[in-house]
């Protein structure tokens, strides 16, 4: 009877999957025989001070590169970029801020205006195509900004046509997937729905009553080809006329002077009761903007397909090569080497590539290893080449993504973060089965990791997509691992102590690899193309 009970279970769960699946002798034998000290090996070369933490536009960046290219051509791996070649080139635009140029006001009913304070009521966003960014207009309320369809909009009822929003971090409770969470607190997200609405500006208020950096440089990145095709950062705003971030004591005056309570106000909103007004006040602001562009470039590698029907349309594996470059000394050590973060990841898809080749495993749909620029500067890379693959866009059935892995501890559990969006689920259960890990969910839902890693950029392209992270489940009785790993990510993320001095389980890593090796091999010898959940706010476009 248990027998039967498990057969009717893996039917259920992984429907066609373990119908079409098996993992021939050949595979297993790839899959056992990763080696760690190659996985380490490779961290140890892409974290070497040499590299200056690969920050894109540098020498350090350009080793990377190369050293990738070099191991696809031991391997096999085909050439995927541009034409003939392994790179996707693109020009990276830096977009700054003149500090000193920074002017914004408020005015009522009665004509008396009020200049705010540079670093104390508000700081601007660089706008990515205007050297003289100003505007403005009415302000109007709109709650957290969001418009989420069939669930709740802040701009029910409210007409912002020529003018300037503001709207609160977050979202309102009753959002219980981490995945939208992420994707409508976007500040990026946040700021295009105020400009198909018609805003002219927006303002985006934090929860805080002082700006942690009193002299600020914000930094707003787009990546353009030769050909000028355009690709966004996540935090895109270029599409008003100006943007702004202010605190809570800014808000606080608003309210003073609007007849409204505040506190009300946020309570209701927290219950997604509309809230949205225009508030006695015209804002306006100026600020000048400077450009400056260099080029960089994505790494992509092919494995054919084998199926004379199934090779034309490609899974991609994806994790970011780059890292922060050189930033505040630590100890005396100012080379932010990027270890974990994300050398880890491109090990990973190193080793997931060499099981391709070298382990005979042969898939059916062709298999895209794209090593990404310019994630740390708002997910450039990846957002390039989703809008702009080197294939037939149409082609690309998923994306599997990896991103500091934190192999830190034994890999007990994951956390499959978007997965649940589409049928790709079925081949995480697959794969983790398979490898006997648990599904969790995502235990930290605050990070907002789901639009913090190139996963998203695919995801907003309408192709379905993934990553995966570490779980909770530990095998040493009373251990912390949610503990453990947030005092690990304290010292370690985006710090110079990420080298290969740091914390690293090995084993850990292997896991990873196979783990993320069989989800995309599953997609690959599956017929059916991955589909979004009917209904799935991301599948409708």
């Amino acid at each position: 009877m248990k027998k039967q009970l498990f057969i009717l279970f893996w039917a259920i769960s992984f429907g066609s999957i373990a119908q079409d699946i098996s993992v021939p002798g050949s595979v297993k034998k790839a899959m056992d025989q990763i080696d760690t000290t190659t996985i380490r090996n490779h961290i140890a070369y892409l974290a070497d001070d040499r590299l200056l933490g690969r920050k894109p536009g540098t020498e350090g960046y350009q080793l990377a590169v190369d050293y990738v290219i070099s191991e696809f051509k031991k391997m096999g791996v085909q050439p995927a970029g541009d034409p003939g070649q392994f790179t996707q080139k693109l020009i990276l635009q830096n977009t700054k801020v003149d500090n000193g140029s920074a002017k914004a006001f408020l005015s009522d009913t009665k004509g008396n205006v009020d200049s705010l304070g540079f670093g104390i009521d508000f700081l601007p966003y660089a706008h990515p195509f205007s050297e003289k960014a100003s505007g403005s207009g009415k302000l109007v309320f709109v709650g957290y900004g969001v418009d989420i369809p069939d669930f709740y909009s802040d701009y029910d009822g409210i007409d912002v046509s020529g003018k300037v929003v503001v709207f609160l971090a977050g979202v309102p409770d009753g959002i219980s997937a981490s995945t939208l969470i992420s994707h409508f607190s976007s500040a990026g997200n946040k700021m295009n729905i105020a400009a198909e609405k018609g805003a002219i500006g927006a303002v985006l208020v934090y929860p805080i009553n002082s700006f942690p950096n009193p002299n600020p440089t914000i930094q707003s990145t787009v990546g353009v080809n030769p050909e000028k095709t355009v690709a966004y950062s996540r935090g895109f705003n270029g599409n008003l006329d100006f943007a702004l971030t202010a605190n809570n004591s800014f808000l606080s005056q608003l309210f003073l002077n609007s007849g409204k309570n505040l506190t009300e106000t946020l309570t209701a909103l927290k219950s997604r009761k509309n809230s949205s007004f225009e508030f006695p006040f015209i804002l306006g602001a100026s600020y000048s903007n400077s450009f400056s562009q260099f080029e960089s470039e994505n790494v992509v590698g092919l494995i054919p397909g084998s199926d004379s029907r199934l090779k034309n349309e490609y899974v991609v594996h994806s994790a970011h090569l780059d890292h922060v470059g050189i930033g505040r000394a630590v100890n005396g050590d100012s080379i932010y080497n990027g270890a974990h973060d994300n050398a880890s990841g491109v090990a990973s898809l190193l080793e997931i590539a060499r099981i391709y080749t070298k382990g005979k495993a042969k898939p059916k749909r062709s298999v895209l290893i794209v090593l990404v620029t310019a994630e740390e500067m708002g997910l450039i890379g990846s957002a390039y080449f989703a809008s702009n693959p080197t294939v037939l866009k149409s082609a690309i059935v998923a994306n599997v993504n990896t991103d500091m892995p934190t192999v830190i501890a034994p890999l007990l559990s994951i956390v499959p973060l978007g997965a649940e969006h589409s049928s790709i689920m079925n081949n995480v259960k697959f794969a983790a089965d398979y490898l006997g890990l648990e599904v969790e969910g995502d235990p930290e839902p605050e990070q907002n990791r789901f639009v913090r890693s190139d996963q998203y950029s695919f995801v907003v392209n309408g192709i379905p997509a993934l990553h995966i992270k570490y779980g909770n489940k530990t095998n040493v009785p009373g251990f912390d691992m949610d503990a453990f790993i947030k005092t690990w990510r304290a010292k370690y993320y985006h710090q110079s102590a990420d080298g290969m001095d740091g914390i690293f389980d090995f084993g850990a890593a292997k896991t990873y690899v196979q783990l993320n090796f069989l989800i995309s091999y599953s997609i690959a010898q599956t017929a059916a193309r991955p589909e979004w959940n009917e209904g799935d706010l991301f599948g409708i476009k």
